[in-house]
């Protein structure tokens, strides 16, 4: 049976049912998206469903960016790698027209 776990966003509570190792995650998740939502609407004039929107867009934009970001990371890593290989390989070539 799924836990539930309790969290407050903005003034009002939900019940959101989880397992019990994801529960501390969701709490935390829950306080992130309330102090998101809390910043957008003490800069701006927006309701709450709007507020809701823009923050769950900015949220997207950054997960996007920096999902993008790892896997850029990934392909430089492969890069070296094989460069590193490359290089390897051409030194064993060198190294046998010495001899």
């Amino acid at each position: 049976m799924a836990n539930v776990t309790s969290v407050t966003i903005l003034g009002t509570v939900y019940k959101i049912a989880c397992p019990p190792e994801e529960s501390e995650a969701v709490e935390q998740a829950a306080v992130f998206l309330n102090g998101k939502l809390e910043e957008l609407r003490e800069s701006s004039n927006l309701d709450e469903n709007k507020a809701a929107i823009i923050t769950a867009l900015n949220i997207s934009n950054e997960y996007l960016k920096d999902t993008a970001k790892e896997n850029q990371i990934d392909v430089n890593q492969e890069g070296i790698v094989r460069l590193g290989q490359e290089v390897k390989e051409h030194l064993k070539s060198i190294s046998l027209l010495e001899d």
